[in-house]
């Protein structure tokens, strides 16, 4: 792998990162200042929903390339007595991991080869973090690159076509809708807090976190709410491996012509899981059935001499020769890639580059509590937390972290916040975790919930007492951001996806008010 410097330059302090350049088409408004797109519904009803440049449909990178243009024909020379043009957005979850990245990209690909159903609908899949921080996610660069795929060309979700369109925020002006708003959440089951406003466009889940129970008119019933999580454990580790068999089930539908994957869709799918699945690493406990099965058809059903992947700037020649023993037009070594990813995703140098503040928010995801109806509070309203690919100790050495810390927890708007922390030794993962907030009687409630309740106990937390700061020490303390309490994990399989659970469990629990 080359240095962290050849994605995010010689520093990944903000300033000092490469952005990804918006596309002009972004910034486009009309003649009174409002932002409307400029193709008459006409166009949009004769090509119904899928408008996707010639021979699209048969290669997912050149598909991505064409949606904002096809979006744009969709949309614009509206008139205020035509029908609003029908859009499905497509969205992961605000960590905006591979995982979430890949997932939506793949099953708007999945659903624009779909033949029948609702044509009248456009399937938009929506980058989920914003367009700067893509180049923070290695490990999503380095795949993209390989299947070909030009991220600078995908819509982000601060993009201005997105926010005054598609998600446009509460405060939002509009006289009267641009478009009619479908939702469809993957890689997560509730609509981040700053969507709420548009909480009853939801009409597609497709995840494999604990139901939160939010969006209860999608139902599974309906075949919309697919969540794969069963007796508190997911029954896939990626999302990925749900579109993967969604793609299966769609090519294997006798009214699809298409009998192959495209190789750029097969290499994102099958480089996702393979991460989400660590390989199938035994200690890790994260790969099943399905994830392997959906990997071993991914390696047999693509067609891997067809176009889409290409030598990647941040590998060398030999790191190529290796993914690909027999040439870019054969099947990827399924090792090596994953070596290749995860490496790129856990470089410790990358790492060591990183700003606290990038630390934090590289993969960060945001619990919102449903407020009790009987007059007594919740422990707690909101819960943020970061997973961070590094030691706690080297996290908590890094210059200026306790001044990061309490900007992030200040900007973040949380009642508490949890760093969890993971390195690994010989693929084997070590995890602990760190819970902070302004109210020290919030972090004690949860603290003494991990280290005493039975709940928590398949988590076999125990605290790092040496950690614990007093006012004016050394290190992150009381002074700057309150409480701040330090635990081992002794279950490195302990993922967010269940520890956060564990957390907004306590979190609904009522407490009287004298107790908070």
């Amino acid at each position: 792998l080359s240095s962290p410097s050849a994605v995010d330059g010689a520093s990944a302090a903000s300033g000092g990162r490469k952005f990804l350049g918006d596309l002009p088409f972004f910034a486009h408004r009309d003649a009174t200042g409002r932002h409307r797109m400029a193709s008459s519904m006409s166009l949009s009803k004769r090509n119904a929903g899928n408008d996707v440049a010639v021979g699209a449909r048969d290669n997912f990178a050149l598909f991505l390339k064409s949606l904002p243009t096809s979006l744009s024909e969709r949309t614009k020379n509206t008139h205020a007595d035509d029908d609003a043009p029908a859009i499905r957005v497509i969205l992961g979850n605000e960590a905006g991991d591979a995982d979430s990245i890949v997932s939506a990209l793949g099953l708007a690909y999945v659903e624009s080869l779909k033949r029948g159903g609702d044509r009248e609908t456009m399937a938009v899949p929506v980058v989920s973090v914003a367009r700067a921080d893509v180049s923070l996610r290695r490990d999503v660069v380095l795949l993209l690159d390989l299947a070909g795929i030009d991220a600078k060309g995908l819509l982000h979700v601060d993009d201005d076509v997105v926010t005054s369109r598609l998600l446009p925020p509460p405060s939002s002006s509009r006289s009267s809708p641009e478009v009619e708003l479908e939702l469809t959440l993957v890689d997560h089951n509730r609509i981040r807090s700053s969507l709420s406003h548009l909480s009853d466009a939801v009409v597609e889940i497709v995840d494999h976190h604990e139901d939160e129970g939010s969006h209860r008119g999608v139902t599974a019933d309906s075949g919309r709410r697919v969540i794969a999580f069963e007796d508190g454990r997911a029954t896939v580790a990626s999302a990925c491996t749900l579109v993967a068999e969604r793609l299966f089930a769609t090519i294997d539908d006798s009214t699809n012509k298409m009998t192959t994957i495209d190789r750029g869709l097969g290499l994102s799918l099958l480089g996702v899981i393979l991460l989400d699945s660590v390989n199938m690493l035994p200690a890790a406990g994260k790969g099943t059935k399905r994830d392997e099965d959906a990997m071993q058809q991914l390696l047999r059903r693509t067609n891997w001499s067809s176009p889409g992947s290409v030598a990647s700037p941040l590998l060398d020649a030999t790191t190529m020769r290796r993914i690909f023993p027999k040439g870019l037009t054969d099947a990827p070594d399924r090792k090596a890639l994953f070596e290749a990813l995860s490496g790129a995703k856990n470089d410790p140098r990358f790492w060591a580059s990183l700003s606290p503040t990038d630390c934090l928010r590289i993969d960060y995801k945001k619990f919102t509590v449903p407020e009790g109806g009987d007059g007594r509070r919740t422990v707690s309203s909101s819960i943020g937390l970061s997973s961070v690919l590094l030691d706690m100790d080297s996290l908590l050495a890094k210059d200026g972290f306790r001044e990061d810390l309490a900007s992030f927890l200040s900007k973040s708007d949380v009642d508490l916040l949890g760093i969890m922390t993971v390195d690994f030794s010989d693929g084997v993962p070590r995890r602990e975790m760190l819970l902070t907030g302004s109210d020290a009687v919030v972090v004690a409630s949860f603290a003494e919930h991990l280290l005493n309740h039975t709940d928590a106990a398949f988590l076999e937390i125990a605290e790092r007492r040496e950690c614990v700061v007093e006012d004016g020490g050394e290190g992150p303390g009381d002074d700057d951001v309150g409480a701040v309490r330090v635990f081992r994990q002794g279950n490195g399989k302990g993922s967010r996806k269940q520890v956060a659970p564990v957390l907004l469990a306590h979190a609904s629990s009522k407490q009287s008010h004298s107790l908070l």
